[in-house]
């Protein structure tokens, strides 16, 4: 399971950042006492300008002995072009011991991935596969239970035996580029919804002996790439400059219903 433990750090350390820049402030005892008694916990998270949050590197090293090398994302960043961006979740525990976190609706939320690099043993990076990835969403409400047990789209309760994390969601991809194969591959004009509208997403992760497990119970949308554009040019100055054109996809009516993912170490 070397996978899940470097990932686990991965989370951990954006999870870090994430509450240092986007301005959390800590329940102190007073205000945990105010707090006792009431019906859950509101937790706020406000977004001001592109880089509200940042993570430097997310680094994935292979740790086989004989031949191991890395997978790096840098230059992470999660943020709002539009001034400040609050995302309201309201979190709750449950007469059946299930977190609920309820998420609403927000608009204009950006992310960015600024390179991702494979890198050999003497980290070096041996070859890029994406860079300058940019990504404009909207966000729809959202709702999320962790617990051994689900619920079902009218409310009914169904035990499991093992901890489960149940998410419905909705999202759409408004505007989006990236480059990739070291710049040699660029595309633009990316939206991601359905008919225009909200793509809705419900997904099921637990993990057990085989492994972590993400289940796609349902998602369907339609995904364009406004231009695709194959090789290019560089100057002295090292400015690379994109290659024509070779025209636009469109992929239509997109479903996923009952596929399950399964990560696990080798």
């Amino acid at each position: 399971m070397k996978f899940l433990k470097k990932a686990s750090l991965a989370v951990s350390i954006a999870a870090v950042s994430f509450a240092a820049n986007a301005e959390l402030v800590a329940m102190d005892e007073a205000t945990m006492s105010a707090a006792t008694g009431q019906a859950g916990i509101d937790l706020d998270v406000t977004l001001t300008g592109t880089n509200a949050v940042s993570v430097g590197e997310i680094l994935y090293t292979d740790t086989d002995a004989t031949d191991g090398g890395s997978l790096s994302l840098s230059n992470i960043t999660v943020g709002t072009a539009s001034g400040t961006l609050t995302i309201n979740n309201a979190i709750d525990v449950t007469s059946d011991g299930i977190m609920n976190i309820a998420t609403g609706a927000v608009s204009g939320l950006q992310i960015g991935v600024g390179s991702v690099d494979l890198v050999n043993t003497s980290g070096v990076n041996s070859g890029n596969l994406i860079s300058d990835l940019n990504l404009t969403m909207d966000l729809g409400v959202s709702n999320t239970t962790i617990g051994k047990g689900t619920y079902d789209a009218s409310g009914v309760f169904t035990a499991d035996t093992k901890t489960v994390i149940d998410s419905q969601s909705a999202f759409k991809i408004t505007s989006g580029s990236f480059s990739a194969l070291d710049g040699n591959v660029g595309v633009s004009g990316i939206t991601f919804d359905d008919n225009g509208g909200n793509v809705a997403v419900d997904t099921t992760m637990w993990a057990d002996g085989a492994g972590f497990n993400i289940k796609v119970n349902s998602i369907v949308g339609d995904l364009t790439l406004g231009a695709v554009t194959l090789g290019g040019t560089t100057d002295a100055s090292g400015v690379f400059t994109a290659g024509p054109s070779i025209g636009s996809v469109a992929i239509s009516d997109i479903q996923m219903a009952g596929a399950t993912i399964t990560v696990s170490g080798h």
